[in-house]
């Protein structure tokens, strides 16, 4: 849901007694921090926010022009031009040391993981930023 999700549907859901989410894996840190805020101000409810944690790509200038060449003629077609170098659009949490560094103030109830699990060490860091444990009846 990342890129979809949004603190007032989240809020919706945990008032609702679900657990509602926020997708902040495509987010600046800024935007992030903004979304567990106002999730946050809308709900005393648990809610869980989601980060990306794939495996960061390891360049290979040789492999991403030959992409390159293969895709542009589907580029000249529609009369664009190809880029001149691929990237990686979403940075993964394993790497980003910005929002793991966000996240303990912002006290979300509830991180959760996809596409991989991060260190040991920052799992460890993390259940310091939980509001509390959530206990299961």
């Amino acid at each position: 849901m990342a890129g979809v999700s949004t603190p007032e549907l989240a809020a919706a859901v945990s008032n609702a007694g679900g657990l509602g989410s926020i997708g902040i894996g495509t987010s600046s840190v800024a935007v992030a921090q903004r979304m567990i805020e106002e999730t946050h101000a809308q709900t005393s409810g648990v809610f869980n926010v989601n980060l990306l944690s794939h495996v960061p790509t390891q360049r290979d200038a040789a492999r991403e022009a030959a992409w390159l060449a293969h895709l542009s003629p589907f580029f000249e077609e529609f009369g664009a031009v190809p880029p001149v170098e691929l990237k990686e659009i979403h940075r993964s949490f394993l790497e980003d040391d910005e929002t793991f560094q966000m996240l303990p103030a912002m006290r979300p109830p509830i991180v959760s993981f996809h596409f991989g699990i991060p260190s040991a060490d920052r799992l460890a860091a993390l259940p310091a930023a939980c509001r509390a444990p959530i206990a299961v009846p």
